[in-house]
């Protein structure tokens, strides 16, 4: 059982390191990382942290920073935002260190419907703990330092991302293409390209309780919603629902595809999310906490499932909400 664990968790991790990419169950608490056309979708500033811890239950697992900032610039129909993220991952203590900066242009086709087309650019720094790592010449010889790990070198590069997402009153609709220049990232000065990331995403929402002026103040609905994503030959769907009760919102999710197979006895099938948010009335501020529950052949008890938190805040001059008040965007909170 236990070698079997072993090659279970090796075939994970092969994928998840092939991938190369981080990813959130609140995906929509990181605009910006989900799609570079959803900076700016706020009456005006937004700041966000996120937190996430994936698999806890193993040594040294995944775990995931983000600070966030994004602005809505109607004036040049435009949204813009910044993040900084940290990603480690693994024993070997790989850690990227990205920094991003995200722009698109909005068009209008009327109060209740737009197109987004955004760009964003990351710097890159990628490293690796030596220390944690045992090479093969230390094995041989017995001696503390490794000759082999002086190939192994610390890199940095640029990235660039694009995406295109369409919203109205109760659809919205979205295409990213990441790593669209498909930079080396070898640490061993050879090649090795991050390959493209193709993401859709998407979803409808149902309008329950509306009340106050015109409508303007809502109380309940309820979404639907999927986030798709495919690397190389890799393939990861999100799918599931939220309800919004002010000032509660829940919601639970599937995450897999499963009628595919990577390998016979391996379903892609990786874990089921529960989520949990609630906003501050008068605040302006969202706190958002969500768990996996590991359904792959690694097992809950194996794996501890994954935390994450989320914290926003949302501010706007008392002009700007009163301009915008009608504008109920269809996109969830988390």
């Amino acid at each position: 059982m236990k070698t079997k664990l072993h090659i279970i968790f090796l075939f994970l991790l092969t994928n998840v390191l092939l991938a190369q990419d981080p990813h959130f169950s609140q995906f929509y608490s990181n605009p910006q990382f989900l799609n570079p056309a959803s900076a700016g979708l706020t009456e005006e500033h937004r700041l966000v942290a996120n937190y996430r811890t994936q698999w806890p239950g193993i040594k040294s697992a995944y775990q995931t920073y983000m600070l966030a900032y994004d602005n809505s610039v109607d004036k040049i129909n435009s949204g813009i935002g910044f993040y900084a993220m940290q990603d480690a991952a693994g024993v070997s203590g790989v850690r990227l260190n990205q920094f991003q900066l995200s722009y698109n242009y909005k068009i209008k086709i009327n109060e209740d419907h737009q197109i987004r087309a955004g760009l964003s650019g990351s710097y890159n720094m990628k490293s690796l703990d030596q220390t944690k790592l045992i090479f093969n010449d230390q094995l041989i010889t017995g001696a503390a330092v490794s000759l082999d790990a002086a190939a192994y070198q610390n890199i940095t590069y640029f990235d660039l991302n694009a995406g295109v997402l369409y919203n109205s009153r109760n659809v919205w609709c979205g295409v990213v293409v990441k790593h669209l220049n498909t930079p080396n990232v070898s640490m061993i000065g050879k090649e090795d390209k991050l390959p493209m990331y193709i993401g859709v995403h998407g979803g409808v929402k149902k309008f329950i309780g509306e009340t106050g002026p015109n409508d303007t103040e809502v109380k309940k609905y309820l979404s639907f919603a999927f986030n798709y994503r495919h690397q190389l030959n890799y393939d990861q769907l999100d799918l599931g629902a939220y309800f919004f009760i002010k000032p509660i919102t829940f919601g639970v999710w599937y995450r897999g595809i499963p009628f595919k197979s990577y390998a016979a006895g391996y379903p892609n099938s990786e874990s089921v999310t529960a989520l949990l948010g609630f906003e501050i009335p008068k605040k302006n501020i969202r706190i958002g906490y969500s768990f996996d529950f590991t359904v792959s052949n690694l097992q809950l008890n194996r794996t501890a499932g994954a935390h994450e938190i989320s914290l926003i805040y949302e501010f706007a001059s008392i002009k700007r909400k009163e301009a915008r008040a009608t504008n109920k965007i269809a996109l969830p909170k988390f």
